[in-house]
């Protein structure tokens, strides 16, 4: 894979950017659909993360699209689940298959760490941004709620590797020539 400029990969993040913000506010706006919305906004900063040299301007791209998400949607909680959850799921996952080989190693890993970063954005939107989180969710008992969290991101873990296999394999060559 031919690597790309300086100015080539800040463009991607930029793109990467407004389009991670355009889903956010998506998700902000509409009653359904929210969580596909998150998960695209997610799955973009692959875009730049994935290159070649590409972690500076995929950080840029998180941070950017987080703190603009802050400023233009009303619901702070979208801006925290993005820079604690979505938006950092690319650098958790790529980091993870890099230095971890055995691949089962690795996901229970991911699943260890975006459980705390769950309890985390619960913490921090309860306690730090002053919402009530906890009345969105269902009356359920702990031992039927936390089986279904696993399920749900192991389901996410899925989705997304299968996203981005695909991205990679059609559609990086077609979005981002190499000359």
């Amino acid at each position: 894979m031919k690597r790309l400029s300086a100015t080539t990969k800040l463009t991607v993040a930029a793109m990467a950017t407004a389009l991670g913000v355009l889903f956010m506010y998506a998700a902000s706006l509409t009653p359904v659909g929210r969580l596909p919305f998150c998960f695209l906004a997610s799955l973009v900063i692959w875009i730049p993360l994935n290159e070649r040299g590409g972690f500076l301007p995929a950080l840029l791209c998180w941070l950017a699209t987080a703190g603009v998400t802050f400023l233009i949607v009303s619901n702070k909680l979208y801006a925290c689940a993005y820079l604690l959850f979505f938006g950092a799921y690319g650098f958790l996952k790529l980091g993870t298959d890099i230095l971890i080989p055995d691949r089962f190693i690795a996901f229970i890993i991911k699943l260890i760490i975006m459980n705390s970063l769950t309890v985390l954005a619960l913490w921090i939107s309860s306690l730090v941004l002053q919402q009530n989180v906890f009345y969105m969710i269902p009356e359920y008992p702990l031992y039927i709620m936390i089986p279904v969290l696993e399920i749900a991101f192991i389901a996410y873990e899925l989705l997304y590797t299968l996203c981005i296999r695909a991205f990679d394999e059609h559609l990086r060559s077609v979005i981002i020539p190499r000359r």
